[in-house]
């Protein structure tokens, strides 16, 4: 009996932690209402494939967009820190805001389009004035 539950007890600890889902950790959801806060959780999910990204600060913009943080963790499994992004819900996209490494050596033509349109996106909907 003692072997059996010293097993369980090793099989327990050996077994991967189970996978969390994308959520948004400071109750901002609210805000913008049960169906966009779960697009923007769709959008963030297929676009950044980070399991445990953490959105935060969900807020309406002008002209249908929502506009809120996401935190991403690197290859090393760390989270980077919260960056601004914008949901344009009315077209499923997604955009969040790039930092200056991302655009002074973009992927592709394509990714640096994406970029930019995130840029506009962001300041038209999400900025003050």
């Amino acid at each position: 009996m003692r072997r059996l539950s010293a097993l369980a007890a090793l099989l327990l600890l050996a077994a991967p932690p189970a996978a969390r889902a994308q959520s948004v950790v400071d109750g901002s959801d609210a805000v913008v209402g049960p169906a966009a806060s779960g697009t923007i959780l769709a959008l963030v999910g297929r676009q950044f494939r980070d399991p445990e990204a953490r959105i935060a600060g969900l807020r309406k913009g002008r002209a249908g967009a929502v506009c809120g943080t996401v935190d991403l963790r690197n290859r090393m499994g760390t989270h980077t820190g919260p960056r601004p992004f914008v949901a344009y819900l009315a077209e499923n996209v997604l955009g969040r805001l790039p930092e200056g490494p991302e655009l002074r050596s973009p992927a592709s033509p394509a990714d640096f389009k994406a970029m930019q349109r995130a840029q506009t996106l962001y300041q038209a909907n999400c900025t003050e004035g």
